[in-house]
């Protein structure tokens, strides 16, 4: 599922809400953790205008608490903790940094919505893709495929490449280093792996 999809289902979901709680006196409130600050990404914005399409607005037919992390990592669990204090009927993230300090917090109490680019199972907040059976649910940009791809267009670029290093996130749950493995072996290229854990290992690889 693409991102536009993603925010068209959300917003259609999210306009169900009032009416699944209007016995309830309070709002509906959603519990948002932004990576960033409150001019909010593209990705936040866009799912922001899709509860608007929806008619839904925050403070007059559902509640949005937002916490921001201003681009700290070492933040989000702590804020996380905090959006579960407000007892959200629902959470949202972008990013896997952002939704995993959410599935943490959440105990399996609050369901979760959001987008992340790696494998859901791999990373313990799905059963599977088709039934995730957990609390989250969203959409995975799953790339492992894609990374063969790249090695051949690699070599049709250069034609007499012979070694090709992979730098990665050792953190990252997925399978395109394997992937491009594969088609690297497939099409006779040396495939070296190199991972990377914090900037100083970075400067260490491109040496």
């Amino acid at each position: 599922m693409r991102w536009r999809e993603f925010i068209t289902l959300f917003g259609g979901a999210a306009a169900t809400w009032p009416f699944a709680v209007r016995a309830q006196k309070s709002l509906p409130r959603i519990g948002w953790l932004v990576f960033g600050d409150a001019k909010l990404g593209p990705i936040d914005r866009s799912l922001k205008d899709a509860l608007a399409q929806a008619g839904l607005f925050d403070g007059r037919n559902i509640e949005i608490a937002f916490r921001y992390a201003n681009g700290r990592s070492d933040r989000l669990g702590e804020l996380s903790a905090e959006l579960i204090a407000q007892k959200p009927n629902l959470l949202l993230g972008v990013g896997s940094p952002v939704v995993m300090p959410l599935f943490e917090a959440s105990k399996g109490g609050v369901p979760i919505v959001g987008g992340i680019s790696e494998s859901p199972m791999r990373a313990g907040i799905a059963v599977s893709l088709a039934r995730p059976g957990k609390n989250f649910t969203g959409v995975t940009f799953l790339t492992d495929e894609m990374a063969a791809k790249r090695i051949e267009l690699l070599k049709e670029v250069a034609l007499n490449a012979k070694r090709v290093a992979v730098i990665f996130n050792p953190q990252h749950f997925d399978d395109e280093v394997t992937f491009a493995r594969r088609g690297a072996e497939s099409l006779g290229i040396e495939l070296t792996t190199h991972p990377i854990n914090d900037v100083t290992d970075l400067d260490a690889a491109s040496r």
